[in-house]
């Protein structure tokens, strides 16, 4: 019962290709669909829906590709099996503001290698009188290197690492319905993937995620709770003329964590313009 919904932060996921630098001047739209459920022991069911908007604007920046980007949304995340006691929520999610920029660029070799910096505002739909909410009522900020090349004929390969810093959230509530402080550990990422061109207009891609870190303070106590997580993400990409489609599933293979990711679920639309 001294278990923190909370405890449930993940990786800062790049999308296949991410780390390819942008053409300077080029803007989108992203507009995704997530669809995940989330189980803990004794049948604990947290489903979660998502609809998220995406706009990025890529620049100049000492000569060298930068972009910056804005992402927030709605959603709504419901309680199932043994925490169906426990209210559901929905709401806006909170707003990340990420500015990346590629301090090496070989477009003929098709390698890349890149920096970025992640602001998690504290900008979605939470009250301290549930335990489940779309928003985590604290600000997060992430550093991240990304490397890219391609290694073989239509075959990119992209690896990154991150770190994700908390903020305290001062109204936590945890699932033996106690209220406090709530402080974390940071949260340690690396993840790697494949991206394969195999038409004109498709690619499928692999991803595998590793994470570990991440234990909450909760009331001044530590929880022993740092997490150990191994995940992977599969992803079918369509290139039209009205605009990149992706489908993507993923889920957990081994997790320590309070939840684990039983599927997730994404169907997104990127639309490119100058």
């Amino acid at each position: 019962m001294a278990i923190l919904a909370t405890n449930q932060v993940r990786a800062i996921d790049l999308q296949p290709g991410d780390a390819t630098a942008p053409t300077p001047g080029l803007k989108s739209i992203q507009l995704s669909y997530l669809n995940a459920e989330r189980v803990a022991a004794g049948n604990a069911i947290v489903n979660q829906t998502q609809a998220q908007l995406r706009y990025t604007h890529a620049f100049e920046l000492n000569a060298q590709p930068a972009l910056f980007y804005v992402h927030t949304g709605t959603g709504k995340t419901e309680t199932a099996g043994a925490l169906a006691p426990y209210a559901s929520d929905n709401g806006m999610i909170d707003t990340t503001v990420v500015l990346a920029y590629w301090p090496y660029v070989d477009r003929a070799s098709k390698t890349y290698f890149a920096v970025a910096g992640y602001l998690m505002a504290p900008t979605g739909s939470y009250s301290s009188n549930r335990v489940f909410n779309m928003g985590e009522n604290r600000y997060k900020w992430a550093g991240q290197v990304a490397y890219q090349r391609r290694i073989a004929p239509n075959l990119d390969w992209m690896s990154a690492l991150d770190v994700l810093w908390f903020g305290s959230n001062d109204e936590s509530r945890s699932l033996a319905n106690a209220l406090g402080k709530l402080d974390q550990k940071p949260l340690y990422s690396a993840q790697t993937g494949l991206l394969y061109d195999f038409h004109q207009h498709y690619s499928l891609a692999v991803s595998y995620f590793y994470s570990e870190g991440g234990e909450t303070i909760f009331r001044g106590l530590a929880q022993n709770n740092q997490m150990t997580t191994h995940r992977y993400q599969l992803s079918l990409i369509g290139k039209y003329s009205f605009g990149r489609v992706s489908l993507q599933y993923g889920q957990d293979i081994d997790s320590n964590a309070s939840f684990e990711d039983k599927h997730r679920i994404f169907l997104r639309y990127t639309k490119f313009f100058q």
